[in-house]
């Protein structure tokens, strides 16, 4: 195998706390020609920024892999990534965001599988944590079973390839794109979709290298912005339905109602929960019997 530079981008914000841990995963894995780019989107001079940056001096002390680049603070994760992609020295990207965890092993067997295979991009599966490290889900993202542009595009529109730590994908690809979605929620699947219209060479690697924490504190991705993180993909979604036939379309119809009603009842908005909730089951009865059997009868592993 090569051994090309992987540059790791590591968005933060309002997280010293949680961000070590995040950064001794990378550190410490398998594969060492790293380059750890830490994006800090904390305001300049806020208490935020001045913690960060007290750790960061720290692990740049330690290991010379670790750089860190500056936005202008609060620009949201999509917008981070992106500031801090250009800047990248690596041949291939990599993303974990400052309260997640990689395996030991994760880059040297994702970049291996790529190597291999030729590919330009590729996603695995994931676990999710709870703070006290118990497994909350499992979800195999093997859904894709036509890796042609329209094959990983329909996958893509039905059930979303994502997040983005699972992702790896040369820098290369990265510039003949947009790069990720500037959101409040969803990025990820706007850099995705981007990929697949490129027509990017792009594999499915199964197995979980990624833990992602479910944690209390602040998160941008759920509530109000999930859901209008939600609305503005399903926007550019159904611009693909004459592609589409009428039973993925219904489909989509249902997961869409069904993210938003879980969404709005995260945020105690039962009144639009059981809105969403009627037309998720009036857009396809069918999906929605069957995905709640898989949900309850397959647990934690989905």
């Amino acid at each position: 195998m090569s051994n090309p530079l992987v540059t790791v981008v590591v968005p933060t914000y309002k997280r010293a706390e949680r961000l070590t841990r995040a950064l001794d995963s990378i550190l410490a894995q398998t594969y060492s020609n790293l380059e750890v780019l830490v994006v800090n989107d904390n305001e300049p001079s806020s208490e935020f920024d001045e913690s960060t940056e007290a750790e960061l001096v720290e692990y740049a002390r330690r290991d010379s892999r670790l750089r860190c680049v500056h936005t202008a603070g609060k620009t949201g994760g999509g917008a981070a990534r992106n500031f801090a992609c250009r800047q990248a020295s690596g041949e291939y990207l990599a993303f974990l965001d400052d309260d997640d965890i990689y395996l030991p092993d994760k880059i040297e067997t994702q970049l291996s599988f790529m190597l291999d295979r030729d590919l330009d991009m590729s996603w695995q599966d994931v676990s999710w944590y709870d703070d006290s490290g118990n497994l909350v889900e499992h979800r195999r993202l093997d859904h894709c079973h036509d890796f042609s542009k329209d094959g990983l595009l329909r996958a893509h529109l039905l059930t979303p390839i994502s997040p983005t730590a699972i992702y790896m994908l040369k820098k290369s690809l990265f510039v003949r794109t947009e790069g990720f979605g500037e959101v409040a929620s969803g990025q990820d699947w706007w850099l995705m979709l981007r990929c697949i219209e490129a027509d990017a060479k792009i594999g499915y690697m199964p197995g979980v290298y990624v833990h992602q924490i479910l944690h209390k504190g602040e998160r941008l991705s759920l509530g109000s912005n999930k859901i209008a993180g939600e609305e503005a993909r399903h926007q550019v979604v159904e611009s693909y339905y004459p592609r589409l036939s009428r039973r993925d379309i219904r489909y989509i119809e249902f997961r869409h109602n069904a993210v938003l009603a879980f969404s709005s009842l995260r945020s105690k908005a039962l009144v639009s929960a059981a809105i969403y909730a009627l037309k998720a089951v009036l857009a396809s009865p069918t999906s929605c019997v069957r995905e709640g059997i898989k949900y309850f009868t397959s647990g934690k592993d989905r």
